[in-house]
């Protein structure tokens, strides 16, 4: 396995990792606390029509310089992290991850994090503060990244929120 910077052409091919996953437990913002509910999904792959939405913000995200990392096993495409290169919250010292996902027959192997970390390191570099990530409410996604050291943000930004308000809008430090 080998982590790597993407090339515009590889950014596009985020969309054959395997997105597949049973989802048994979700997560949801209540009351100013993570509550875990009883939740069941079987998903089998990407949404209807995100690859249509969401590919090229992720194109416009790696023209403009953000970073883009990818997992590799051989020439196949595993696991993909990119990260917004304009900053957001009220000081502007946060920078997006607007995309980190492992394809499920490589998840637990250390991968997710090595992405993750990758993006952090980009943050850092182009001197942001703090990462944002709006996390999907899947029990697997959330807990992923509280044990990364994100935290609940206390003032989510306004306008992922009101994109994605189930999501659970998540924060942690990348200044050394």
């Amino acid at each position: 396995m080998e982590i790597r910077k993407l090339d515009r052409e590889d950014v596009r091919g985020v969309w054959s990792i395997d997105r597949a996953e049973r989802i048994d437990h979700v997560y949801r913002y209540r009351g100013g606390a993570l509550v875990r509910l009883s939740e069941h999904h079987d998903v089998q792959g990407w949404p209807e029509g995100e690859a249509e939405r969401d590919g090229p913000t992720l194109l416009d995200c790696f023209d403009r310089g953000g970073p883009c990392h990818g997992a590799f096993d051989g020439r196949e495409l595993i696991g993909a992290a990119v990260l917004e290169c304009r900053f957001i919250g009220r000081p502007r010292d946060q920078l997006q991850l607007k995309f980190l996902h492992v394809s499920r027959r490589h998840r637990g192997t250390g991968i997710g994090r090595a992405l993750f970390d990758a993006a952090v390191t980009s943050a850092r570099e182009l001197g942001a503060r703090r990462l944002y990530v709006s996390a999907t409410p899947s029990e697997n996604t959330v807990r992923f990244y509280l044990r990364r050291g994100c935290r609940v943000v206390a003032e989510p930004d306004a306008d992922l929120l009101a994109r994605e308000p189930e999501d659970i809008h998540l924060e942690c430090d990348v200044a050394v």
